[in-house]
């Protein structure tokens, strides 16, 4: 290989950065999986605290209306919306750590390690 050849022949940048259209999927259905799992989430909890009474409900959060509650599923799917993102997000990056590429590549320069180091006087 000379100087000025290019290591990866034959893929433009545009092709090397995009993302595989079975990952945006799964990142959609992720999407809509979060927020639905977290709704039902706060409504188990809603229910579970009902019969095991862990904390109150101050008045001021109920709201008028059919639904007394409203505010506190808002509040709750939102929460565990997010709760439940980042565990999909955590587990995303464990996997991607086991059976992802190695940290260098073939042209890297090895880490220089601490132990190795000399200092001059």
């Amino acid at each position: 290989m000379t100087k000025y050849s290019n290591y990866n022949r034959g893929r433009s940048r545009e092709e090397k950065e995009a993302i595989h259209p079975i990952w945006r999927g799964v990142g959609f259905i992720f999407l809509i999986l979060a927020p639905v799992m977290g709704y039902y989430g706060s409504l188990v909890l809603i229910e579970a605290n009902k019969e095991n009474g862990w904390f109150n409900i101050p008045p001021d959060l109920l709201a008028p209306g059919a639904d007394p509650q409203l505010y506190i599923k808002i509040g709750l799917t939102i929460l565990l919306g997010f709760l439940v993102f980042f565990v999909f997000q955590f587990v995303g990056i464990l996997i991607y750590r086991m059976v992802g590429p190695a940290r260098y590549g073939p042209m890297d320069i090895p880490p220089i390690s601490a132990g190795k180091i000399k200092k001059s006087r």
